[in-house]
């Protein structure tokens, strides 16, 4: 992932993203995530059929993630003009490999005290770009978190 944020796992504890060095590097307050300079304006949908989410950039750059098919074992994901894929590693379970043109970049991996893992793959043949990172996991909190809902906190 990135140099600056550390190495290893980086984890959303309900509305903060924690990186490997135990700093928040990123939150949603008000349907606002935050992240460096960066401000992304979220909207999200998993009442009815299908999940799918949306965000803004400050610079009007778009990123959208939503299900497939029928259930959410599969995910699609555009950053801006890059194409990812978000598909469970198991039926039974809610892990993802974040996948681009068929390498895999990293690991969502959500525990069941609502905790949300991001790791880096074994062997990613590419880095992943922070901000797609972290817009990602939090479309795999919204989906996969095994607690309720995280509150979207005004403040």
């Amino acid at each position: 992932m990135a140099e600056r944020e550390g190495n290893g796992i980086w984890a959303w504890e309900g509305n903060e993203l924690i990186d490997a060095n135990g700093v928040s590097i990123a939150s949603v307050r008000s349907d606002v995530l935050h992240y460096g300079e960066e401000r992304l304006l979220i909207e999200h949908a998993a009442e009815g059929p299908r999940f799918r989410a949306r965000a803004t950039s400050m610079t009007g750059g778009v990123f959208t993630i939503a299900q497939t098919g029928l259930t959410v074992q599969h995910l699609h994901a555009r950053c801006m003009e890059r194409e990812y894929e978000l598909v469970r590693t198991s039926p039974w379970r809610k892990q993802r490999v974040i996948n681009r043109e068929g390498s895999a970049l990293a690991v969502v991996r959500p525990l069941i005290s609502g905790r949300v893992e991001i790791e880096e793959a074994s062997g990613a043949a590419s880095a992943l770009i922070p901000l797609d990172v972290v817009f990602m996991s939090w479309g795999c909190v919204l989906v996969d978190s095994p607690v309720r809902r995280p509150r979207l906190s005004r403040g």
